[in-house]
């Protein structure tokens, strides 16, 4: 059952303006929705397959979702892409796939098979669930992972959950190798040896400030424990963390940036907020300092990297607000953190 809720990264975007203008098709609407949305973090699903057909009633080609999903590229991914960029190998780059996986898309599951000479990811999408959606997701995965190498090594096998066409050639062609139709579910077939590829954009550093950043980003949706929260997050707040967060990676918080990112003007944002019990300010604290004490638990992130990661110009307006909050710096709180840990480990 779909929700209002339910998205796909809008910088998917910008892989359907590229194949337009590859291919030259001429719609200016289509065109100028697309470039807005860009700008936006996130598009809804039922939107996103929407502009797949009509991109199809523009260049009604076989196989055009695989077509399409082969302009993407790392960058497509958002934080994602730039996160599995950073990683040492493709295995590791695809564990971190599937962890954050969530923040491209609602609904995906996937799960890894290993044979030894080979390992099958295959995953359900059940909200995108339309044939242009599942081949455009196939390919950009594969291009994904061929960008991360560097070198184009085609998959063993892939499997799509689309009725066979007349002629699969085509198909084949694209993918570079076998393609099953009527799968139980997609997948992508690749050797195994693959995995261990060191990839030349590899900074531990970088990845581990992604990392961070992107486990928050999770939170919202796997602990709905806050204090601004009842038993369930209601669609506005999740939306509205979602978009805090991605601010915060942005450095442009403020009221109205975010009732800019939203859809609202300032007056109804404010209104939305007061009907749901919140004000700005004590939402973007409660935001700021969950995650504050997740990335201080991290020794290896200095206080200057974490007022970057909230959205603080300053390090000194960070730990000036964390004082506000816990009544104590951020260097206390952290070696509490170790005296704690310290503790157990001799218990």
């Amino acid at each position: 059952m779909q929700r209002s809720s339910d998205f796909v990264s809008s910088s998917f975007a910008q892989v359907l303006l590229s194949y337009m203008t590859e291919r030259d098709l001429v719609n200016d609407a289509l065109r100028e929705e697309l470039l807005l949305i860009v700008d936006k973090p996130s598009l809804p699903i039922v939107r996103f397959c929407e502009l797949l057909e009509e991109i199809y009633r523009l260049d009604s080609v076989p196989a055009l979702g695989l077509r399409m999903g082969k302009e993407a590229k790392p960058v497509h991914f958002g934080l994602v892409g730039y996160l599995v960029l950073s990683c040492n190998n493709l295995g590791q780059a695809l564990t971190r796939y599937r962890r954050f996986q969530s923040l491209l898309q609602s609904g995906l599951q996937s799960t890894v098979v290993s044979s030894g000479t080979h390992l099958r990811l295959q995953w359900t999408q059940p909200i995108a669930d339309t044939v242009l959606a599942h081949e455009f997701s196939l390919a950009a995965f594969v291009s994904l992972y061929q960008s991360l190498m560097a070198e184009p090594i085609a998959p063993l096998k892939v499997g799509l959950p689309n009725p066979a066409p007349q002629d699969a050639t085509i198909y084949e062609a694209i993918m570079g190798c076998p393609v099953e139709f009527n799968s139980e579910q997609l997948y992508v077939e690749i050797p195994a040896y693959v995995m261990s590829k060191r990839l030349s954009s590899s900074d531990p550093y970088v990845r581990n400030l992604l990392e961070q950043q992107a486990t928050a980003m999770l939170e919202p949706n796997q602990n709905p424990s806050s204090a601004q929260s009842n038993s369930a997050l209601t669609d506005f707040h999740e939306q509205l963390q979602q978009h805090l967060l991605n601010a915060m990676k942005d450095g442009e918080i403020s009221a109205k940036e975010i009732a800019n990112r939203m859809g609202f003007s300032l007056r109804s944002f404010y209104r939305k907020l007061d009907d749901n019990g919140y004000t700005f300010r004590s939402i973007l604290a409660d935001a700021r300092l969950r995650i504050a004490k997740q990335y201080l638990a991290d020794l290896s992130l200095s206080h200057l990297d974490i007022a970057l990661l909230l959205g603080y110009s300053e390090q000194s307006s960070f730990i000036r607000a964390f004082k506000t909050w816990m009544g104590i710096t951020p260097g206390d709180y952290r070696q509490r953190l170790v005296d704690k840990k310290m503790a157990g480990q001799v218990a």
